[in-house]
């Protein structure tokens, strides 16, 4: 610095001396600089230009300047432009020197990143309608500092520029709706396909997750679909080894075996084409066993907690991602049983998402409460969770056996929704709310909270699919604004029946729960209900579920989620 000082003087004075006729080259004395900028900061995005041009005074064809970074010179001209590549802080030094010395200032250039809009679709890439009928579609947008715009086109036609788009089509082909926002940044799209097809040529599905079943004997087992077209007219026939073919309109059966064995049950779907009948066959194998054969008694070395999670799938919510992370199943699952053994929290996230737990022994059911569920409710915020139980009917170890739910409270209201279901989305980009749709027709949004929750992402990490459902049942909302401006949310509790829940009846401890005091809600294996809420007996179980039940967010909270700190034996 001192060396580039000296020549800068140098060259002014040689100038001064260069002045035979008596014209004075700088007059005033030294150099005077003021910044384009009052507050002698400049902002600039990564990719633009910045021009920063002073004002100045005591400087004439002779004086010198003098630009640098990092005392890199960049340039010397009296002006300089500045074009950054990554974001940051950036200080510039400018130098001004005449023969009557050095003026010297230092300022700093904030880069930001360019704030461009990322768009999500909360529906499937590619679906099939029939003619004629609509569909709801949304689009989420990350939120940036610049007003941003959001254009519709149904290929390549403009059609919405809302949030939302309902697609209607009267005519058989392949639609692309996209959706594009925009904003002084740039754009970003994001596009579903949808095959417009006749009524007659919609395609029937009629899908079961397994046609390999077991029960014990004299306890009715559900054959049901994982999914089925709605609205065909399709005629079911079915049959078993002790039961005559019987045609139906249910797209299920019911079947209560009484011996032991294997039974085999078949069934067909039948649907008209014109004259032309189209057929799907299933053929179903039940291992039927007798009731306790698999019953594992506990022993004096018996853990009373759980020793074992099977499976770990919230739903997206605040916390996941946040306080601990996984990559695959089985590592999200041992993370959630080391945090349950250390007394910390696992988040269940929004609806219908769960973790299942075993034991070294078979929980009995006697008299009063079997076991119980660690939650952090307390007197103002309560995020119910269903609790279901399973018996190892085939005796393998693993929870592949029939799910029965605990009664609670709201079992058997209109309020209350078996078999409600969810899909969520993966979101476009980091920052972004999770976008979801319900089986009802509802859809909204798991919202992302960046002043409490900075992960890039709520959809859990180890579920490499772009979307999937979480089914369950659903209990009535009862989450409410208090003073109506948002600033306190209240969570009423539920009567009974429900882990994470501050009952008067059910609680087992005094107290209030939070993130690291757990306040246990005890359960009785006699409130279990079969699929059609009817009394299920169950002499013992050995796996339990616990499932988010409600699908409501509270302002600033964000999303009911149901929180789990331990499951355990009380008897």
């Amino acid at each position: 610095m001192v060396k580039r000082i000296f020549a800068l003087l140098s060259m002014a004075l040689i100038a001064l001396s260069c002045n035979k006729d008596g014209v004075i080259v700088a007059e005033g004395g030294v150099p005077e600089i003021t910044l384009d900028s009052t507050t002698g900061v400049y902002t600039v995005k990564v990719g633009e230009s910045l021009t920063i041009a002073p004002t100045y005074k005591n400087v004439d064809s002779n004086t010198a300047y003098s630009w640098s970074i990092d005392g890199v010179v960049v340039s010397t001209a009296s002006s300089y432009t500045f074009t950054p590549q990554q974001s940051g802080e950036v200080f510039i030094t400018l130098e001004v020197a005449n023969v009557y010395g050095v003026a010297t200032e230092e300022f700093r250039v904030d880069v930001t990143q360019l704030q461009i809009p990322t768009v999500t679709i909360a529906a499937s890439e590619q679906m099939s309608l029939a003619v004629g009928s609509t569909y709801h579609l949304r689009a989420s947008v990350k939120q940036t500092d610049l007003p941003t715009t959001v254009v519709w086109r149904l290929n390549d036609k403009e059609v919405s520029e809302s949030f939302g788009y309902i697609f209607q089509a009267e005519q058989v082909g392949v639609y692309t709706v996209t959706a594009t926002a925009t904003n002084s940044d740039g754009e970003h799209s994001d596009s579903v396909e949808i095959q417009v097809l006749a009524e007659a040529d919609m395609p029937f599905i009629w899908q079961f997750e397994s046609e390999m079943l077991h029960t014990v004997v004299g306890r009715e087992v559900i054959i049901a679909p994982t999914e089925v077209s709605k609205g065909v007219d399709v005629t079911y026939y079915w049959s078993s080894s002790n039961q005559p073919e019987d045609a139906s309109r249910q797209s299920y059966y019911a079947y209560t075996p009484q011996s032991e064995g294997r039974h085999t049950i078949t069934a067909t779907a039948s649907i008209l084409r014109g004259n032309e009948p189209m057929v799907i066959s299933k053929m179903f194998t039940l291992d039927v066993y007798a009731e306790g054969k698999f019953y594992r008694e506990a022993t004096a070395t018996s853990a009373a907690e759980c020793n074992r999670v099977y499976d770990y799938t919230p739903a997206p919510g605040q916390f996941i991602g946040d306080k601990y992370t996984a990559t695959t199943p089985t590592e999200a699952s041992t993370v959630a049983l080391q945090r349950m053994q250390k007394s910390q929290y696992v988040s269940l996230g929004g609806f219908g998402g769960y973790i299942v737990v075993g034991f070294d022994h078979s929980i009995t059911n006697g008299e009063g409460y079997d076991f119980a569920v660690g939650g952090n409710s307390f007197n103002s915020s309560s995020e119910p969770g269903i609790v279901w139980v399973m018996q190892d009917e085939n005796g393998d170890g693993e929870p592949n056996d029939t799910w029965y739910e605990l009664a609670g409270s709201e079992t058997g209201k209109s309020t209350t929704i078996r078999n409600y279901a969810v899909t969520y989305y993966r979101p476009s980009g980091a920052g972004m709310s999770v976008q979801w749709v319900d089986n009802m027709g509802g859809s909204g949004e798991i919202a992302y909270l960046p002043t409490y929750h900075k992960q890039d992402y709520y959809y859990p990490e180890w579920i490499t699919a772009d979307s999937y459902t979480l089914r369950g049942t659903r209990l009535e909302a009862r989450n409410y604004d208090k003073y109506g401006n948002g600033t306190m949310w209240i969570q009423p509790p539920y009567d009974w029946g429900y882990a994470d829940n501050y009952s008067s009846v059910d609680r087992l401890a005094d107290g209030e729960g939070s993130e690291s005091t757990a306040m246990p809600n005890g359960f009785d294996i006699s409130n279990a209900i079969d699929h059609s809420g009817n009394k299920i007996e169950l002499g013992f179980v050995d796996f339990v579920k616990v499932q988010t039940a409600c699908n409501t967010s509270s302002g600033w909270l964000g999303e009911n989620s149901t929180e789990v700190f331990g499951i355990y034996d009380i008897k």
